[in-house]
């Protein structure tokens, strides 16, 4: 009987050790859980944070980028506002300059590519407006540089024309005036009589550019010959040959585009 009994009791606190280590597995398990679902949930929170972080980054960073594309558009608009201004008043003022012209007047230089040909260029064509530079010509239908029709233009041949025998075919001849810079292409020589005024374009609509002077070249005594340089304008509009220049726009600009940079720099 005592056996018996010893027997139960050992089985019994067996049966107990049993069940408590089973109970102590199962906290444990159940803590590993909890720790397991604690730190998901932590980390689900840490990406929210990041998500969240990235997208307000993302959203800073595109609101940044169209302020900037903004700025950028506002000063491209200002810029060509300035330009289109500065330009206006240089039309402005080329044109209250060419229509203040009297005979007589200095209008500025001729020169031809590849000649030595470069002197003053005035409106009219006397003999002492000869001794001082080319003439254009007023009369006979001719025309001031730039407009439609005849630019004719004559000088010396023993002084500042007399290296127009240069002149090739192909070459710019620049008429650089008070209004506009005009470039005219060469596109043919011819040497006439005095008399053959038909081959002078006079009254031409179309816009063109002739450079005369007396033939043979550097002759001193008078001649019955002259020396012809035709030329085409480059560019052209419905009002006339469009200008490479107009006198200030340039340095206007620059001037502008230096304001506002120092404007920048200054902010």
């Amino acid at each position: 009987m005592k056996k018996k009994r010893t027997a139960r009791i050992v089985l019994a606190v067996c049966v107990l050790a049993v069940l408590l280590c089973a109970a102590f597995g199962f906290g444990m398990h159940m803590r590993s859980v909890k720790q397991q679902k604690a730190e998901q949930a932590a980390a689900e929170a840490a990406a929210m944070v990041a998500q969240q972080e990235a997208e307000r980054q993302a959203e800073a960073e595109r609101a940044a980028a169209e302020a900037a594309e903004q700025a950028a558009a506002e000063q491209a608009a200002a810029e060509e506002a300035a330009r289109q201004q500065a330009e206006a008043a240089a039309k402005d003022a080329a044109q209250q300059a060419k229509d203040g012209v009297e005979y007589g007047d200095c209008i500025g230089t001729v020169w031809v590519e590849g000649t030595e040909v470069n002197c003053d260029l005035y409106w009219g064509d006397t003999t002492g407006i000869f001794r001082v530079g080319a003439g254009c010509s007023a009369d006979n239908g001719c025309v001031m540089p730039g407009d439609n029709g005849t630019v004719f233009v004559g000088g010396h041949t023993d002084s500042w024309f007399v290296d127009l025998k240069s002149a090739e075919l192909g070459s710019i001849i620049h008429l650089d005036t008070i209004w506009g810079d005009f470039e005219y292409k060469i596109t043919d020589t011819k040497v006439i009589y005095d008399t053959d005024v038909d081959q002078c374009r006079w009254g031409d609509t179309e816009p063109n550019c002739i450079l005369y002077t007396c033939y043979p070249f550097g002759i001193q005594t008078p001649t019955n010959q002259r020396y012809l340089v035709y030329a085409e304008p480059l560019e052209t509009d419905e009002n006339g040959v469009i200008p490479s220049s107009l006198p200030g726009l340039e340095e206007d600009t620059d001037e502008t585009a230096a304001s506002q940079t120092e404007q920048q720099d200054a902010g």
